[in-house]
C-alpha cells in the first residue's frame, strides 16, 4: 500500500513540476496539490518531501494568484513542520477550505 501511495504521489508531483513550465491556473494547485497533500499525509516522510518539494517549485513560479499562493505557503509549511499538530488553525482550515472548495475534500488531513 505503501508503494502504492507513494507511486500516486511521484505521479502527482511530476504533474506538479510539469505545471511551474507551462502557464498555471489558479485551480491547478489544488488540482494536483489536494491528491499529492493527501498522499503525503497518509503515506510518511518520503512522499511529504517530494510534495514539498513540488509545492516549492510552484510557490516560486511567480504565476499564482494570491488565494491559491496563500495556500501552496501554508501546505509547505505544514509539510515541512516536524510537528505538524503544532501548525496554526487557521493555515490548518486554508488547506481543507481550499481543497474542499475546489472539489477535493481531504481524507487524511483533519
Amino acid at each position: 500500500m505503501r508503494r502504492i501511495a507513494a507511486a500516486v504521489v511521484a505521479v502527482l508531483l511530476l504533474a506538479l513540476a510539469a505545471c511551474t513550465q507551462a502557464d498555471v491556473k489558479p485551480e491547478d494547485a489544488y488540482r494536483i496539490g489536494c491528491p499529492a497533500v493527501d498522499g503525503a499525509v497518509a503515506s510518511g516522510s518520503v512522499a511529504k518531501k517530494a510534495t514539498v518539494a513540488g509545492l516549492k517549485k510552484l510557490s516560486t513560479s511567480g504565476q499564482l494568484d494570491p488565494e491559491p499562493q496563500q495556500w501552496v505557503d501554508a501546505t509547505i509549511s505544514l509539510l515541512s513542520s516536524t510537528n505538524p499538530e503544532d501548525i496554526s488553525a487557521d493555515a490548518r482550515k486554508l488547506i481543507i477550505d481550499g481543497c474542499a472548495k475546489n472539489g477535493y475534500p481531504l481524507n487524511n488531513l483533519k
